[in-house]
């Protein structure tokens, strides 16, 4: 498999967990607070990164890391997973699952300008093609007739202005990620970097109660708890690996389609049938896809 197969398979393989990852983050929502879920899987989910990293032999490289890079991963990090994440689980409160993850959509599109612009990534008219799909393909998806609400309420407004906030700092992440990711391996970038998220929010006022209501969690709760580690755990290693296989630009779009897999996740879980307008929203995104391929 070539490197920049590699990246696409990151790319991809993030979007499909974090879009898992806010259906499970939905159905905790009414136990936790998004800081507390957000600090919780971030925590519990990087130190199983740490340790596997260490147990296949990446410690090493881990402990020589330098300073500088350190200190992006943990800036990285910070801006986009402990702040940009916990303010899209508040928005996606506001907005639902599949409306939240498409108006984050700006965020590929962001971070595109920022790498063919200023890290001189290179872009053909192929793959602008391709971008350009993707975002309208998804955009299609949450504008079908089914999907809209009769008024804007204060509420929705709010939701709009957290997903917008945190597509920003999921931009300025993605930066910051690419020039540790030049002197360090994947693995080793995110066993450094998963575990600093949720040690930032654990020291704010936001996770409160968090231990409390984890310790106190049974059944299906507790199942969802786990996964929830899991896939977190795996989203940050697919998500690291695509920046630094696929570069900004085209990883970031890819890991970004999550809005794609939350459609059939919907059905599944809450019974919601797509209207015609979102079967070609998945189509255009599809054919987007191919092209940024």
């Amino acid at each position: 498999m070539s490197e920049f197969a590699m990246g696409i398979v990151g790319g991809l393989g993030s979007a499909i967990t974090w879009a898992t990852i806010s259906i499970l983050a939905r159905a905790l929502s009414d136990t936790l607070s998004p800081a507390g879920i957000n600090a919780f899987r971030s925590t519990v989910g990087g130190l199983m990164v740490l340790a596997v990293a260490v147990a296949a032999g990446y410690g090493g490289e881990i402990v020589r890391m330098p300073l500088w890079a350190v200190l992006a991963l943990g800036l990285s990090i910070t801006i986009g997973y402990a702040i940009g994440d916990t303010l899209f689980f508040e928005g996606m409160g506001h907005l639902g699952v599949t409306r939240a993850h498409t108006l984050s959509m700006v965020h590929p599109l962001l971070t595109t300008l920022v790498g063919i612009g200023l890290m001189g990534e290179p872009i053909t008219w192929r793959r602008a093609l391709g971008i350009l799909l993707v975002l309208g393909g998804i955009a299609l998806i949450v504008t079908g007739e089914g999907d809209r609400e009769a008024e804007i309420s204060k509420a929705h407004r709010q939701g709009i202005r957290l997903v917008l906030t945190a597509a920003v700092t999921w931009t300025l992440a993605a930066v910051l990620l690419k020039a540790p990711l030049g002197v360090v391996s994947a693995m080793a970038a995110t066993a450094v970097r998963s575990p600093m998220g949720g040690l930032v929010l654990w020291i704010t006022p936001w996770t409160r109660g968090t231990w409390r209501a984890v310790r106190e969690s049974r059944g299906r709760e507790a199942g969802r708890l786990v996964a929830l580690c899991l896939l977190s755990a795996m989203s940050a290693f697919l998500f690291t690996l695509g920046i630094k296989y696929g570069g900004v630009a085209v990883g970031t779009v890819l890991s970004t389609t999550s809005p794609l897999f939350t459609i059939p996740m919907e059905i599944a879980i809450l019974g919601r049938r797509p209207t015609p307008r979102t079967i070609r929203g998945a189509v255009t995104t599809v054919l987007g896809i191919a092209l940024v391929s």
